[in-house]
């Protein structure tokens, strides 16, 4: 809703790459990032590859994603450990309304508009 009228406001995005990540599916991933060694490759597309300039000196980069194959009509989400469900906003849950993910990748390396990363969990593919 927007401003109290009632009305939605659609935000529009525009992915600027890819990533290519040993993880295919939602149960091979990771449940936190920074514990994950697994190498992963941030393909930047073409037209964008001049915003990274030289990097030079930096060690870790935040990754802003879309997790486009999470369930997104779910509010509550419950895992076998917990007693109740528990609002997905209080929780790292993928299954969200809007499924937009945020993780620390430290650089290893950067090639051509290929950014090599670990510490994140997203699959293979995400925008």
């Amino acid at each position: 809703m927007h401003r109290g009228t009632g009305e939605k406001t659609m935000i529009e995005l525009e992915p600027i790459g890819i990533i290519h990540s040993p993880f295919t599916g939602r149960g091979s991933a990771p449940r936190q990032g920074r514990s994950c060694s697994e190498p992963m490759k941030i393909e930047i597309y073409p037209q964008f590859v001049p915003g990274l300039g030289t990097m030079e000196g930096i060690s870790h980069i935040w990754v802003l994603y879309w997790m486009d194959r999470a369930e997104r009509d779910i509010l509550f989400a419950k895992r076998p450990d917990w007693d109740e469900p528990r609002p997905v906003f209080t929780i790292r849950s993928p299954a969200r309304p809007n499924p937009i993910a945020l993780s620390i990748g430290r650089i290893e390396e950067i090639e051509k508009g290929i950014i090599t990363v670990t510490g994140l969990e997203a699959l293979d593919g995400s925008p």
